[in-house]
């Protein structure tokens, strides 16, 4: 069994306030980090550490977000090592490899946490590092005293994963107020001898400690994106109900179609297809029998095969035109069903809804449409 730490305890004195939750490009910056520990085959269950003052917060938070597997919120201490160390003592005896990461390191990658597993497999501990690529300097009152030699030198980065009985037996023969010598867990296995391998990162692993380094995150996630733009329309006919996002609407009319017309859907489809460079919802689902009354839902089911591994759905933005039946009692069990056919959380999904208000330019009293704008980003 390997066990995810996700280390959110600090105070954020520098930054002026809670890094870990400030939102970053409508994410919490923890989550990020939470994403990917979720989405990793080799993590069974995530501890979550956080200050006292943000845990009914963060409690609220996991509340509404869809893990598939436990999530477990621990209060911190008041160093990092103390917060660590209040978490790891909590964990299973079957826990074999413990993988310690700081939420304020939102670009972690899943190849991370797949490599650091593997180096734990020969050695006691194992870190991401890259090596200092710059001239060091020894000063003394801004003097140089001297150059240090750059060879073999490592800046520490997380996550960082350990074998959990050697973590536990160095926590447990340290006196208390000794470990806050030590910034970070390796430095503590080095103390008792144990074997640290360096797992060399290729990638940007940004640590966010001052407002500044927002900005530099928000340009690396944008740059992860895509982004697609889906429309739809189609005509009412006399009916019984209208099927919007898979949620049925009992009203008198219904779409003229060859599916069930469910516009939503449909727009939503063409935009995951945009995203996703695959051409249109017509290429892949033409109007012969094989499609004829079926499911738009089922259709979008198919798409979303085709996301990469990589990939995951970020954002869905959908805007309905509709004079009746009102679409606003209906938001949440739209949102619902559309959540659950997507599987993602319902907090991604936003549903507006607009009528015509009478413009004759826009005749819209016999027919409906909808524009969805999906938004992908990289998995990590």
């Amino acid at each position: 069994m390997n066990i995810g730490v996700i280390v959110a305890g600090g105070t954020g004195e520098r930054f002026g306030g809670h890094k870990q939750i400030t939102v970053l490009n409508n994410k919490p910056i923890y989550q990020y980090s939470l994403d990917v520990f979720n989405d990793s085959d080799l993590i069974d269950s995530i501890y979550l550490v956080f200050p006292k003052d943000l845990l009914v917060e963060i409690k609220n938070d996991l509340s509404t977000y869809n893990s598939s597997k436990p999530v477990i919120l621990c209060q911190g201490g008041e160093t990092r090592s103390e917060s660590v160390y209040n978490a790891i003592k909590q964990l299973d005896s079957n826990t074999k490899i413990v993988i310690i990461h700081d939420a304020v390191r939102p670009l972690i990658k899943n190849e991370h946490i797949k490599d650091l597993a593997i180096a734990c497999q020969k050695n006691d501990g194992a870190i991401l590092a890259h090596p200092v690529s710059d001239t060091l300097k020894k000063s003394n009152d801004n003097i140089v005293d001297f150059t240090i030699d750059r060879n073999n030198l490592w800046l520490a980065e997380t996550p960082q994963a350990f074998n959990l009985n050697l973590l536990s037996s160095c926590y447990d023969n340290i006196e208390t107020n000794d470990r806050k010598a030590f910034t970070d867990e390796a430095s503590l296995m080095e103390h008792f001898g144990h074997k640290i391998q360096v797992v060399h990162n290729r990638s940007e692993n940004i640590k966010i400690t001052k407002k500044e380094d927002l900005e530099l995150i928000k340009g690396r996630l944008y740059n992860q994106n895509k982004m697609g733009i889906g429309v739809d329309f189609h005509s009412l006919v006399q009916g019984k109900y209208l099927i919007v996002g898979g949620h049925k609407i009992n009203c008198e009319f219904a779409s003229d179609a060859h599916s069930d017309g469910d516009v939503l859907t449909h727009a939503v489809t063409d935009a995951l297809l945009g995203a996703l460079n695959l051409g249109d919802i017509g290429e892949h689902f033409p109007n012969t029998p094989e499609y004829l009354n079926i499911s738009s839902i089922e259709l979008l089911q198919k798409i979303i095969k085709k996301i990469p591994k990589d990939t995951k759905i970020a954002m869905v933005d959908i805007s309905i035109v509709l004079n009746a039946p009102k679409i606003s009692p209906h938001k949440k069990a739209i949102k619902t069903s559309l959540s659950e056919a997507l599987g993602v959380n319902e907090d991604i999904i936003s549903i507006k809804a607009t009528t015509t208000n009478g413009l004759r330019f826009l005749d819209m009293s016999n027919g409906w449409g909808c524009e969805a704008i999906v938004t992908l980003s990289h998995a990590n």
